[in-house]
């Protein structure tokens, strides 16, 4: 039986350009497969998938918030350059100016042999000049006239190709899922991979193919499917299995070519990570973690606050995860989530960011927590995390004419200047303050904010802005509200 064993390269890089929280750190999942081309060859195909809430968006001169990544791979053989690239990967948001995650693709045709890939990464919206790189050696396999399978690509969604593209393969369009992480609200996992000169070992023209998940005691019978192939330079293989009952764990997905007497002659495999709100088999999290003073993490209630408190600076998938599982998982479901959340941001040592993010926490829940809520939980506490210490605060709690507000101003976020947060409360009594309004991208824009500030005596909702603009109490100073939110001192 031959076996080509998948190399699990997917990992999630980061450059800290300052501080922690969103515009902070570039993130990107980056992974690379293989195909082949009948008559052309091998080629590589790297895949990026950027985190929107991550990366600098410019407001300048354009009608969208865009977003600009150089990306520079070079492969090279014994310190010479065989093949090179350099793109500006470029994404708009949509007109509501959310940031959005968006994803690259690029081919190199390569003979086969061992290669040494460089990529470069920098965010061109950045003031800082920061970059990150990673280094990886690949061998380049697949041969013509040869048997082989393609790398395994996990897919996000697929649809019949009108014009062929660098995601298009087999006239399909396949978008790649750049993870190999299937949170709980995925059932089910679509793969994508290519079977090339299936008749050098099925000459009689016909073959048994057959897939399954896999783990350290075997394969799970109820994820097998065996297909019936005719012989073909190039076999596509688009396939979905259900995932709605496969508990919490690390898996191998298994491609076996088979002959008549169901021996296996041919195999491909890749590494994914599920989890569920089944029971779990999760391996536990590093000593290290548990021996910290004063980190309790073999304490499921530590462990809850711990990860509950990590959900301010968490990406969209990860607020999702925290949600689900925070109050019904076990301490070892809860410590992998926590282990995976700081390694992905600092693989080396993330103990060293957890400590100096949980600083904060300490901080904003004894300043912002409420009688129904962690500070972490509050607008204002989401905030500070997210963004750091504002430069000013103005802090206005007895007003009589306005509700009680807070205006804050940073200097810089990211790629942005002079940012501002005004948070208010209805009720007096209430220390929970609301975002009402920010001039921030992807946080609440609320334009009619200096008329709903004004009707603290009508006791109106602040969804009811014609109402608050015709019951606007005009005994309040409107400029010197508006002045303290534009001129924060």
């Amino acid at each position: 039986m031959r076996t080509i064993m998948r190399r699990q390269l997917l990992v999630l890089i980061a450059l800290i350009f300052c501080g922690i929280g969103a515009n902070a750190a570039l993130r990107a999942s980056f992974d690379y497969k293989q195909f082949f081309i009948p008559g052309e060859g091998p080629f590589i195909e790297v895949l990026f998938s950027f985190e929107g809430q991550s990366v600098n968006w410019n407001t300048e001169g354009t009608a969208l918030p865009a977003a600009s990544i150089e990306t520079t791979i070079v492969f090279s053989q014994n310190e010479q350059v065989i093949d090179f690239r350099k793109v500006n990967v470029k994404s708009e948001a949509p007109n509501d100016g959310a940031v959005v995650d968006f994803i690259d693709a690029q081919r190199f045709q390569l003979a086969p042999g061992e290669y040494y890939m460089e990529v470069t990464l920098k965010d061109l919206n950045a003031k800082a000049d920061g970059k990150v790189e990673l280094q990886q050696f690949i061998k380049v396999t697949l041969k013509e006239d040869q048997v082989g399978i393609s790398d395994i690509t996990f897919v996000a969604a697929y649809a019949k190709a009108d014009t062929p593209t660098e995601l298009t393969k087999s006239g399909m369009d396949i978008l790649p899922l750049v993870s190999d992480y299937f949170p709980p609200e995925a059932n089910k996992l679509v793969f994508y991979a290519e079977v090339y000169n299936a008749v050098k070992l099925f000459p009689e023209g016909k073959y048994a193919l057959s897939y399954a998940l896999y783990n350290e005691n075997g394969p799970l019978e109820e994820t097998r499917s065996y297909i019936r192939q005719e012989v073909q330079a190039v076999t596509p293989l688009l396939r979905t299995i259900d995932i709605t009952d496969v508990v919490s764990g690390k898996y191998d997905l298994v491609i076996e070519l088979r002959d008549k007497q169901n021996k296996t002659l041919f195999v491909q495999t890749t590494t994914l990570f599920r989890q569920n709100t089944k029971e779990a088999n999760f391996t536990t999290i590093s000593e290290e973690y548990v021996k910290e003073p004063g980190m309790a993490f073999n304490n499921i209630d530590s462990m809850r606050y711990y990860l509950d408190s990590c959900y301010p600076i968490g990406g969209t998938l990860e607020r999702v995860t925290i949600d689900a599982q925070v109050e019904v998982a076990t301490i070892e479901v809860l410590q992998s989530i926590f282990e995976k959340f700081w390694l992905d941001r600092n693989a080396t040592d993330p103990m060293s960011l957890w400590k100096e993010y949980y600083e904060m926490v300490c901080y904003v829940n004894g300043e912002y927590t409420t009688q129904i809520r962690y500070g972490h939980r509050t607008d204002r506490g989401r905030v500070y995390l997210q963004f750091g210490k504002p430069k000013t605060m103005v802090i206005k709690h007895n007003e009589t004419e306005v509700f009680p507000y807070e205006i804050w101003h940073y200097y810089k976020i990211g790629n942005f200047n002079n940012k501002r947060f005004l948070f208010y409360s209805r009720n007096v009594v209430n220390t929970d303050f609301e975002l009402l309004h920010s001039d921030m991208l992807g946080e609440v824009q609320n334009q009619d904010w200096l008329s709903i500030m004004r009707t603290k005596n009508n006791d109106l909702r602040p969804s009811e802005s014609v109402a608050n603009r015709q019951n606007a109490r005009d005994t309040y100073s409107r400029d010197e509200l508006e002045d303290l939110f534009y001129n924060p001192r």
